[in-house]
């Protein structure tokens, strides 16, 4: 059936072909499988996973996510502490006027028996509005009126602070209620216009919009007023060049993003984005990926469509470009977002995917069958930020898997005859931002650790894999590890260098485990890069020069690597 599939061949490339196809039909597609002996065939390693993280990293540097948050500046409201008076009357049942929207007030403040004298209830009254302004009530106002205080009797006035219109100044560019969680009447909470401020900085257009609280008509009402940047275009094109591919499917990669600022006037997003390799004299390799994703806001929740797809192409050794290896996977993915908590310098975030996974992988003509998939899952994650005076925090963990029930082809795992679709995957994913001064030069420390683990067979796909820009810096990414669990930590220093530039130190170092990586030779990777990246006008750099430090026996990996990525914003 093999010579049926590819009837001009001699017969010399007849058993190189039969040769390829063999080893493919058995081995899961990866460079670290390639360090087994006796086979060897590391340019046939599957380079889709670092393609993804590739296309991940360039729309997530094409399209920023500013946050709202700020690093509090005051310690939380002490604890109420009531002074000793001479003169004071015994709280017997407290009036509680106007407190229905905040019913936690009242059984915050447990004063019945308490001795209260005129201090006292100065030291009451700025205590309760203390504790109105840190949940984020800045407009609402108390007040306890010490005429009123007579029997034991004591009434606390509450005029709560709502919002009156909300209107555009500047020209709006979406409806209003797609991207505040209240409107009109409701209670006006600083962290519900923290939120809205986040639902439109996320459109680069919009990086400079503000707010202003402007008295309203009704008593206790405020107007907001959404300050539109006067000069701003819905519409964001970022081009980019960079050496940050693989030799086996183009080293040289070009690309573009687009992004349109609320194509529905919802305050939504559409981003389009481009990839292709850059070897116009080279046809024996190729590359390309290409996504569209749609998102928007509703309030405090979000919901997202996307679509990207990755192909590549290698040739075959001993066998000639005739008959090519190609790789291809499809994504789709359904997601909805809700943010259960936030305040002042925190905020937490909760994600929920349906996703289908497609992998079609061919020689020549004739399908893998057995690297073929198309896997329905899901993706479920949470993940908190932390501003501290002292330093940024994000933590993060989730789970993925597959629903077999659904899947139209699960497709084989390696060393598993019986394997039924089923598997998921944990991960967690924790960051920090330090900055910090050494004499007179400022610098700022960045942290990150990855942990991948999963204790049952799982496509190759879903590896973790080791080696390039976006894990372990300084290998060229020509050769991985890859196995179903392991660990990666980035860690890097920077400091300015000249305007708009700063000049940075890596040293990353990351480790593969599970049943796949007791086939390796080695399972940890580490290695330094020296870089200066920056702006200049709309224009973007980031130059590198990367050195592996630890790695396997026979795993192939440059001595030095210089890296040069580059990119026009118009």
């Amino acid at each position: 059936m093999l010579f049926r599939a590819f009837p001009a061949i001699s017969i010399n490339k007849h058993r190189s072909l039969t040769a390829a196809l063999l080893v493919w039909s058995t081995l899961p597609h990866s460079e670290a499988r390639a360090q087994r002996a006796p086979v060897d065939i590391p340019s046939l390693t599957n380079y889709q996973p670092s393609q993804e993280q590739r296309l991940d990293a360039v729309l997530d540097a094409a399209v920023p996510r500013p946050s709202a948050l700020s690093a509090s500046t005051s310690d939380d409201p002490p604890s109420l502490a009531l002074p000793l008076e001479m003169s004071c009357m015994v709280v017997r049942d407290v009036d509680w006027r106007g407190a229905l929207p905040f019913p936690w007030l009242t059984t915050l403040a447990r004063i019945e028996g308490e001795c209260i004298g005129e201090q006292g209830l100065r030291v009451l009254q700025d205590w309760l509005s203390r504790e109105l302004i840190a949940r984020g009530f800045i407009t609402t106002r108390l007040n306890i009126p010490k005429d009123e205080f007579q029997d034991g009797h004591l009434v606390v006035q509450i005029v709560p602070g709502t919002i009156g219109k909300i209107r555009d100044e500047g020209g709006g560019i979406g409806w209003q209620p797609a991207a505040f969680p209240t409107g009109p009447g409701d209670a006006l909470n600083v962290r519900d216009l923290d939120q809205a401020m986040e639902n439109m900085l996320r459109l680069p257009g919009q990086s400079g919009v503000n707010f202003d609280l402007l008295p309203g008509a009704r008593l206790g009402a405020t107007d907001i007023v959404i300050v539109h940047p006067e000069e701003s275009k819905r519409w964001h094109v970022v081009l980019n060049a960079d050496n940050q591919g693989v030799a086996a499917t183009g080293r040289n990669q070009v690309g573009a993003t687009v992004a349109i600022d609320s194509p529905l006037h919802l305050y939504d997003q559409l981003i389009v984005g481009l990839n292709n390799d850059a070897e116009l004299n080279n046809h024996e390799v190729a590359s390309n990926a290409k996504s569209a994703a749609w998102n928007v806001p509703l309030g405090y929740a979000s919901l997202s469509i996307g679509a990207s797809e990755w192909s590549s192409k290698q040739t075959i050794a001993d066998v000639g470009p005739d008959y090519p290896y190609r790789s291809r996977t499809r994504r789709f993915d359904f997601g909805i977002g809700f943010a259960p908590y936030r305040s002042q310098d925190a905020k937490g975030a909760l994600q929920f995917k349906i996703v289908r996974r497609q992998e079609i992988n061919t020689v020549g003509d004739a399908p893998i069958a057995t690297q073929n998939h198309d896997i329905t899952g899901y993706e479920a994650n949470f993940a908190h930020q932390q501003e501290l005076a002292w330093a940024s925090v994000r933590a993060g963990a989730g789970v993925r898997g597959s629903l077999a029930g659904v899947s139209r082809d699960p497709g084989h795992v390696y060393g598993h005859a019986n394997w039924n679709g089923r598997y998921w995957i944990l991960g967690t994913n924790t960051s920090i931002d330090v900055p910090f001064e050494a004499g007179e030069r400022r610098f700022g420390y960045r942290g990150t650790l990855s942990v991948q683990w999963s204790p049952m067979p799982i496509p190759s796909t879903e590896y973790l894999q080791l080696g390039g820009r976006y894990t372990v810096r300084g290998f060229d990414g020509n050769s991985v590890l890859s196995a179903e669990s392991g660990w990666v930590w980035r860690n890097e220093i920077a400091t300015g260098a000249f305007a708009g530039s700063e000049a940075y130190v890596a040293l990353d170092t990351g480790r593969v485990s599970g049943p796949s990586a007791g086939e390796l030779t080695g399972q940890t990777l580490a290695g330094t890069a020296l870089g200066l990246r920056g702006t200049y006008k709309t224009f973007g750099y980031d130059a590198s020069l990367g050195l592996p430090l630890v790695k396997p026996s026979g795993f192939k990996a440059r001595t030095a690597f210089l890296g040069l990525s580059l990119t026009a914003r118009i």
